[in-house]
């Protein structure tokens, strides 16, 4: 048995208002003598010291009437009856033709089991076999999706191609850590033929799979595919000193593996700006990253590098994926656009964090049952106050 809300244990102090009313409304009253007091019998004429027995039951409903309320607002979950039922399984399944095809049977037989099957879209629509519906999806609302999931799950499966830009940027907080069943059948992204020059006379490109690697002269194509060549001229518009050291110790890492050039300039020179003010930057020609982490921005050109809804700076330097927060927009920025690179289950399986028990709100499955048992000692209590008169 848990409590969902313990902290409003403290009304349960108001027991004391039904029990003070009633011992003030028991207390022994004042003795007024009259013409015919004498001719009165004696024992007619004693006050009772003690309560009738009734009494004692209406203060018992009042007591019981109040602890019901309190229980009602704390709200009662009874782990027994939650296991008792059969677990609740749903399967979310990503528009696409080629992951429907190929995962028909599991999806079939999911459905006559009586398990949830839906589109991971906008309402999240139901699924009908052989049948997909044009549905609203947009990968960067994937959040707004997951958090439409029915609550209380004990099983969650995920049916995706398997690319990177199926997921959208950032964490995906989800109930219940999510089964991968991605796709065999998708189509190979193709790479790119643009190639970043190099001040050491090598080149930077995207092999088949996505990945940035260092290429030869002699294996580069021609020049006329070159997007750019050169030191990245960049500018730092950071009041903190530690964030400035940390995105420093981040292009030194990214020259020292990739090759790339990068040296500070003034900002009409510069190419890439890091800044901590979101609004401070107005040139749409540059790339500039959003250092501060409490605001966003949509405009083209900003990028977020921290997010308390994701990842706060700290979080991310303390894991060491500031370099490839800057590695990704940079060299699309640089004139490589990134092809969609196919992931593994484990790289899929990163991208989702568990919300842990603690925060996920439930609901108490013993409501019908306290407001049946309210109900009843209402009626009892103002029953026994009408026989009282009180």
């Amino acid at each position: 048995m848990e409590w969902i809300q313990p902290t409003l244990f403290w009304a349960m102090a108001g027991i004391a208002v039904p029990l003070g009313i009633h011992l003030w409304n028991g207390r022994k009253g004042k003795v007024i003598a009259w013409a015919a007091t004498a001719w009165l019998d004696t024992k007619e004429s004693q006050s009772s010291r003690s309560l009738k027995l009734e009494h004692w039951w209406l203060l018992l409903a009042r007591i019981i009437l109040w602890a019901l309320l309190v229980l009602l607002a704390v709200g009662l979950w009874w782990k027994s009856l939650e296991q008792s039922g059969a677990p609740k399984i749903v399967h979310a399944l990503l528009p696409d033709p080629q992951v429907e095809a190929e995962f028909r049977f599991e999806l079939e037989q999911a459905l006559s089991r009586g398990e949830e099957v839906f589109w991971l879209a906008l309402g999240l629509p139901e699924y009908e076999i052989g049948h997909v519906s044009p549905v609203d999806f947009d990968p960067n609302q994937m959040q707004a999706y997951l958090d439409l999931l029915p609550k209380g799950l004990d099983s969650l499966h995920f049916y995706a191609p398997g690319l990177d830009s199926d997921w959208g940027d950032g964490l995906l907080w989800v109930q219940k850590a999510p089964v991968m069943h991605l796709a065999t059948e998708t189509v190979k992204p193709s790479p790119s033929d643009r190639l970043i020059g190099l001040s050491s006379g090598d080149f930077l490109g995207l092999d088949e799979s996505g990945v940035l690697q260092k290429i030869s002269p002699e294996s580069a194509p021609t020049s006329e595919k070159t997007a750019s060549s050169g030191t990245v001229p960049f500018f730092l518009d950071v009041k903190d000193e530690q964030k400035k050291a940390e995105i420093l110790a981040s292009l030194a890492a990214l020259e020292e593996v990739y090759g790339l050039s990068f040296e500070q300039a003034d900002l009409p020179v510069a190419q890439v700006v890091f800044s901590d003010q979101p609004n401070g930057i107005a040139d749409t020609g540059k790339l500039n990253f959003l250092v501060g982490g409490s605001e966003t921005s949509n405009e083209t050109g900003h990028v977020s590098l921290a997010s308390p809804a994701s990842l706060p700076w700290e979080e991310v330097v303390e894991k060491g994926i500031l370099p490839e927060l800057i590695l990704a927009p940079l060299i699309e920025f640089l004139g490589i656009a990134r092809t969609d690179v196919r992931l593994s289950q484990a790289q899929v399986n990163q991208k989702f964090v568990e919300i842990p028990r603690a925060k996920q709100a439930a609901a108490a499955n013993t409501t019908e049952i306290m407001l049946f048992l309210i109900a009843l000692c209402f009626a009892l209590e103002r029953f026994l106050a009408y026989r009282s008169r009180l």
